[in-house]
């Protein structure tokens, strides 16, 4: 199924699609190098060709492609993806990335809410969210917005020689409204 991304609002934040030049913001450092997997972190600038074609994902897979803007200035400071439907599950998988800048201010906390709240709407009955061995930044905000474990997939995939354990955690539609209230 094909789907549309949506303009949302939280207080703070406006989430839309963005422009390849939104996007060369939002990644402006390595994405996978400040994950900290297998010790690796380090502010290192991205090269803009591993990022070319981000602002078109939406438009050629069953995803929906949010960039986070600040409502105040207008400025791109992060991203959402929800992709991968899941039959099974009846789930979407979300995906997150935030500008190092704007770390620590909750509004990532802010706008995966506003997504799943959507991804609800659409009918989905669960959603799904990952992280990768290490990186506790993102286990850290799964955790705060209620997600549970679901999957683990041990050696998931290589760093550097290195076997890497993914994790799967699962929030539902009544999870979700006991925590957020109504959809």
């Amino acid at each position: 199924m094909k789907y549309e991304t949506p303009e949302l609002t939280t207080p703070r934040l406006l989430l839309h699609r963005g422009s390849a030049e939104d996007f060369q913001k939002v990644y402006e450092y390595d994405f996978c190098r400040l994950r900290d997997i297998a010790g690796d972190f380090a502010f290192v600038k991205q090269d803009p060709a591993a990022i070319a074609g981000f602002e078109e994902y939406a438009d050629e897979e069953d995803a929906m492609d949010w960039i986070l803007y600040l409502r105040e200035t207008g400025a791109p400071i992060g991203n959402v993806t929800a992709d991968r439907p899941d039959a099974q599950t009846h789930s979407m998988e979300l995906a997150f990335n935030l500008h190092p800048d704007f770390w620590g201010n909750g509004y990532m906390k802010e706008a995966v809410v506003e997504v799943m709240r959507h991804l609800f709407r659409l009918g989905f009955e669960n959603v799904l969210c990952g992280y990768s061995e290490g990186n506790r930044k993102s286990k850290r905000l799964i955790e705060k917005l209620g997600f549970r474990p679901f999957r683990v997939t041990e050696n998931a995939w290589q760093k550097d020689g290195q076997p890497i354990t993914d994790y799967t955690c699962i929030l539902s539609r009544g999870e979700f409204t006991a925590l957020y209230g109504e959809i």
